[in-house]
């Protein structure tokens, strides 16, 4: 094996990587894809009047800088839909709620006290978001809004997309 290697060295039709054309050839890579994605933002922008309000802005703040959302879609605005919501654990009674927006892999619920980060719920969701019984959800973050709190959750992996 270290003899192959070795040969591979001096074979002549091989060159080593050029750090310089490398990065070039990212760089145009990079380019094409920023005027791909700016095409595709300027066409949705365009269907804007028949999306969810604020999907659109969803997608700009994503497009200005990936690296600083969290979220892996764009959460749909929903209107205060109450839910159901209940603690993994046994609990005597569920907690008043509503989703104030959803995604495929997650939702964020307005709750009456605060459900701390890591936190296991169980939430039924309503026949306006397809719902067909409890998903579990866990507690990713959670911000006091007015006199609610509004919990940003994600669904645990073996649940089926909203």
């Amino acid at each position: 094996m270290g003899k192959k290697a070795c040969m591979s060295m001096n074979d002549p039709h091989e060159r080593p990587p050029d750090p310089v054309r490398d990065e070039a050839l990212f760089n145009r890579l990079l380019h094409k894809t920023r005027k791909v994605a700016d095409n595709a933002l300027d066409r949705l922008r365009g269907l804007g009047s028949e999306l969810p309000s604020g999907t659109v802005e969803q997608v700009e703040r994503l497009h200005e800088n990936p690296t600083h959302e969290r979220r892996k879609a764009a959460r749909l605005s929903d209107s205060s839909i109450p839910v159901a919501v209940k603690r993994a654990e046994p609990v005597d009674a569920p907690d008043e709620a509503a989703v104030k927006d959803h995604c495929p892999t997650g939702l964020a619920v307005r709750l009456p006290c605060a459900a701390g980060e890591g936190t296991v719920l169980r939430i039924l969701l309503p026949p306006e978001l397809g719902g067909s019984g409890w998903v579990s959800v866990v507690v990713k973050y959670c911000r006091r809004e007015g006199t609610a709190w509004v919990a940003g959750c994600e669904l645990l992996v073996d649940q089926p997309p909203i």
